[in-house]
């Protein structure tokens, strides 16, 4: 368990560092969430979808973020 925090650690460290990486990131995500709100804004009826695809989205991060913990 000490070895993949100790990998998870590193990787936080070398994101944190890279400030050019964390920028595109940020402006990504932002781009992707003012796109799916002009969408539900636009389009009432696709709400659903834009829930479905965000749900899907966190649901893929947690399953990533629990194999890492786990060392799958």
């Amino acid at each position: 368990m000490d070895r993949i925090f100790a990998k998870v650690l590193s990787m936080y460290v070398k994101l944190k560092n890279d400030r050019r990486a964390v920028n595109e990131y940020l402006a990504t995500i932002g781009l992707i969430a003012l796109v799916a709100g002009v969408t539900v804004m636009a389009i009432p009826s696709a709400r659903g979808t834009v829930v479905n695809l965000w749900n899907n989205m966190l649901s893929g991060l947690n399953t990533q973020y629990t194999n890492i913990s786990t060392g799958k």
